[in-house]
């Protein structure tokens, strides 16, 4: 052997300890060892005798105790762990006896996997690990999983791998184990090709017949090497450089990282679909009870605000008291008749009604229901917006002479009247006491579930024959086209206060009512949110718990992915970025699914409109990313912190 061959692997009075209990087990013991480059060497010893445990120091898995390794001219126990991936992606490739191949990627996913972690672009991964196993006679295997392979193939897939970035070492560990003896010599025959090349091959077995093959064999017994011999010479192939593919410089920047991630991430989800979906399952949940919730207190506080809106923006409310919050029986009956006429006088006002009110009694041929009437002016109706739909309402003559007649309303007539009867001039007993049809009017505000039947009656009427001396509820107004509202406002005030000589009503508009209104519908949204909020935090620990059973039942992937060269923060961002996907995903589907509930909603119950608005969507996507770094990170940072070595070992 040339003398000049520069050593790639030295190890010097290496030791390596394990505790175990209170007890501490020495498996190596002052190992000193020197690896030229290009050498093809076989390590050998019983079980137990250590000879895993010096491959996995050489392949920078693990680091001794006590003595010093240099890989590469790389100090290893001074080296950080990004350091030491970086020797695992760009100097050292791994044949495993086992294989260790991911079951959820194919073979040619399975060779790209060191490259994932360098600078290398996806067209370039594809195109190598696609070369790489055509050269080892599995071109027609490349979309193949694990499950679909032979041993033999598994562990050609194993070699393509180790050599995807271009490894110059080569760590075989039982390459031959679990491979029939034909499988067996053509994979001898393959790493012999590789050591022509230029490769250096350690590898580790307790066959002697796959070590006399070997140049060099290294037996290990007790922790000890107890012989180290080389068989002859071979100067052609001391010193010579790898004929291998070059390797890929640098590490992935942030974007080509993320993206590569974002893709495995999928694969895996694919690769475990129930596990993906019992993770989502909670944000499933969550994220349609919010935006469900939210579309139907937008689609009913746009309702309410839509009959608002019909009554245009110029209507006035007087009532008697300081305020709703602030009830004054000394001041119920602030309001008066006289009011009404010194209103109706005003230029600004285009109508004007008082009103009343009682609870009676309508009966018809037997048809009862109980009803609100309400006394008001000929001008409430102009006041309100409310459209006529039959007859006629009341004139100044039924006014004056109190005449017991009825406007009804849609809800009424079908209560008290068939489908196809038209009740103008039809009598109704209203508190026993005889009332003549004379219109059908639509109100605003009665498409929802539940609304209860109306009559209106002249307030004279009502006055006189139902209730008796009641005092006014309210006076309404109208202010003609081109008023400020708010002018009208400020001036009906002003009369009234000159008028009564004190503050003893206040007033309402449109505006305020629309306000009181939506300050309402938000409470109500808010409170239905955070209800539901409640089960997006649920669904979010069922993903931390999922992610944590997931880095459990990836242990071995993991090891595989440090093995090939990924640092822990590459591991921190896949498993953070699983997370992110799976709540993402979790948060689509939430919404179609509330989607599929509005659908529901307008086919079965058509009086309950949803809205589905863009900021709550894009804040439900938003939430469930945050949901899955906020519950991802936990279970990334400990599936980051895994040992390659320890990793390894569990199946």
């Amino acid at each position: 052997m040339s003398t000049n061959a520069a050593a790639v692997i030295v190890l010097e009075n290496v030791s390596r300890d394990f505790i175990a209990g209170e007890q501490r087990i020495r498996v190596l013991n002052q190992v000193s060892l020197r690896i030229e480059r290009g050498e093809m060497v076989a390590i050998v010893g019983a079980s137990g005798s250590g000879k895993s445990t010096l491959m996995n120091i050489i392949g920078c898995l693990d680091k001794p105790t006590q003595g010093s390794v240099r890989i590469k001219d790389v100090a290893i126990q001074q080296a950080d762990g990004d350091r030491l991936a970086q020797l695992r992606s760009r100097h050292v490739g791994f044949i495993f006896q086992r294989y260790h191949l991911v079951p959820y990627l194919t073979a040619g996913e399975n060779v790209a996997i060191p490259a994932l972690y360098t600078a290398m672009p996806a067209a370039e991964r594809r195109r190598r690990a696609r070369h790489l196993l055509a050269r080892l006679g599995l071109s027609a295997r490349t979309d193949h999983r694990p499950a679909q392979l032979s041993g033999g193939q598994q562990q050609r897939v194993s070699i393509a791998r180790a050599l995807m970035n271009g490894a110059e070492i080569i760590l075989a560990d039982e390459p031959t184990g679990a491979l029939d003896s034909a499988s067996g010599q053509e994979l001898m025959g393959i790493l012999h090709e590789l050591h022509a090349a230029g490769h250096t091959i350690v590898m580790v077995t307790h066959d002697r017949q796959i070590a006399e093959q070997a140049q060099r064999i290294i037996e290990i017994g007790d922790g000890e090497i107890v012989d180290d011999h080389r068989k002859g010479v071979w100067p052609a192939l001391a010193g010579k450089s790898p004929q291998i593919l070059p390797a890929p410089l640098g590490r992935a920047h942030l974007g080509p990282a993320l993206s590569g991630a974002i893709r495995m991430a999928w694969r895996s989800l694919l690769g475990h679909r129930v596990r993906a979906l019992l993770s989502m399952l909670g944000i499933i949940i969550g994220i349609a009870a919010v935006v469900s919730s939210i579309a139907i207190g937008e689609g009913a506080r746009r309702n309410i605000l839509d009959e608002i809106s019909q009554l245009g923006t110029s209507t006035l409310e007087i009532r008697p008291g300081l305020g709703w919050d602030k009830p004054r029986p000394d001041f119920e009956r602030s309001l008066s008749l006289r009011d009404v006429t010194l209103l109706s006088a005003l230029p600004y006002v285009d109508s004007v009604s008082p009103v009343a009110s009682a609870q009676v009694l309508a009966v018809r041929e037997g048809k009862q229901v109980q009803l609100p009437v309400m006394g008001v002016g000929s001008g409430y109706f102009r006041t309100q917006g409310i459209r006529l739909i039959s007859g006629s309402i009341f004139t100044q003559q039924d006014l004056d002479e109190r005449e017991p007649v009825a406007v009804i309303d849609t809800q009424l007539r079908q209560a008290l009247f068939s489908s196809r009867q038209d009740p103008t001039g039809e009598v109704v007993q209203l508190a026993g006491i005889p009332h003549r049809v004379i219109g059908v009017a639509e109100r605003k505000g009665t498409n929802y579930a539940g609304a209860q039947p109306l009559a209106w009656l002249p307030y004279t009427s009502l006055k006189g024959r139902i209730a008796g001396d009641t005092p006014l509820e309210s006076i309404v107004l109208r202010v003609s086209e081109g008023v400020s509202l708010t002018h009208a406002q400020r001036d009906v005030t002003q009369r009234l206060m000159l008028e009564h000589g004190r503050r003893d009503f206040f007033t309402l508009t449109d505006d305020q009512m629309t306000k009181a209104i939506q300050s309402a519908s938000d409470s109500m949204t808010w409170l239905i949110t955070a209800i539901a909020g409640i089960s997006l935090l649920v669904g979010g620990v069922g993903v931390m718990n999922i992610m944590l059973v997931s880095v459990t039942e990836r242990t071995h992937e993991i090891g595989i992915r440090l093995a090939v060269g990924a640092r822990e923060k590459d591991i921190q961002r896949q498993f953070l970025v699983e997370a992110v996907v799976i709540c993402s995903l979790g948060g689509a589907l939430g919404i179609a699914c509330s989607a599929l509930v509005g659908l529901a909603l307008a086919w079965l119950a058509p009086q309950m409109v949803m809205v589905f608005t863009w900021p709550p969507l894009l804040l439900a996507c938003g939430f469930s990313a945050l949901i899955g770094i906020g519950f991802g990170f936990f279970p990334a940072r400990t599936a980051a912190r895994l040992q390659p070595v320890e990793a390894l070992a569990r199946e």
